[in-house]
C-alpha cells in the first residue's frame, strides 16, 4: 500500500472520484439505447385472441394525421369480427418507437390485427404481409373466413308531398259544366235562330 502524506489526500481522493465518474459516463455512453417498444413475445394465437378483428386485405391509401397513421384497406376476407362492407379504415401510431406500423406499402396484401372500433394495430399486433404461411397458420387457429361483403343498399322509402291527388269526379266536375253549359248555348242559339225564320 503506498503512503500519501495528509497534505495530498484531498487531491487524491478528488483524482479518484473524477476517474470513478468518467469511467461511468464512459459506460454509459458505450450502451445501447433502450428501446421504446419491445419486441412481441406473444405467440400468433394469443394475438389472434387479443384482436377484435382479424382481416386480409390490401392497403389502398396512406395519411398521415399527426401522430397517427390511416390506412384504407379493401378488405378480401374476414376471419374474426362483425366489420360490414369492403372497405376499413386502419390506424397506426406513426412512429416504429411508439409500436407504429407507419410503413406499410401500398398495394401490398397484409393480414390485419386489430384493436378497438378505430381499428389500431402495432407493430406487436401480429399484424404483417399476407404470405400463404401466414394466412394458413391464421385459417387454422380462426377457421377459413368469410368474404368481404358490401354493406346492403338502403331501402327506398318513399314519402308523400303535398295534397293527397283529387278523385276523378272532383277533377272531372268543371269540364263535363262547361260541356253541358255549351251545349245548352248551342240549343238556345238554335231556338232563337228559328223563331226569326
Amino acid at each position: 500500500m503506498v503512503a500519501v502524506s495528509p497534505t495530498r489526500l484531498p487531491r487524491v481522493l478528488l483524482a479518484a472520484l473524477l476517474l470513478a465518474g468518467g469511467g461511468v459516463v464512459a459506460t454509459g455512453a458505450t450502451a445501447a439505447p433502450a428501446l421504446a417498444c419491445p419486441a412481441s413475445r406473444t405467440g400468433l394465437g394469443q394475438q389472434a385472441m387479443q384482436a377484435d378483428d382479424v382481416f386480409a386485405g390490401s392497403v389502398e391509401e396512406r395519411a398521415e394525421q399527426g401522430r397517427t397513421v390511416v390506412y384504407t384497406v379493401r378488405i378480401d376476407r374476414l376471419y374474426k369480427g362483425d366489420l360490414d362492407g369492403t372497405e376499413a379504415t386502419v390506424t397506426s401510431p406513426a412512429r416504429s418507437r411508439a409500436c407504429g406500423l407507419p410503413d406499410l406499402s401500398t398495394g401490398t396484401d397484409y393480414v390485419f390485427f386489430t384493436q378497438g372500433a378505430d381499428l389500431e394495430t402495432t407493430s406487436t399486433a401480429g399484424t404483417a404481409p399476407a404470405t400463404d404461411a401466414l394466412v394458413r397458420r391464421v385459417e387454422r387457429l380462426l377457421g377459413e373466413g368469410r368474404p368481404a361483403t358490401p354493406p346492403e343498399p338502403p331501402e327506398a322509402t318513399f314519402t308523400v308531398v303535398g295534397e293527397q291527388p283529387t278523385s276523378f269526379e272532383r277533377v272531372a266536375a268543371p269540364g263535363a259544366a262547361l260541356v253541358i253549359a255549351g251545349v245548352l248555348g248551342l240549343l238556345l242559339v238554335a231556338g232563337l235562330g228559328r223563331r226569326r225564320a
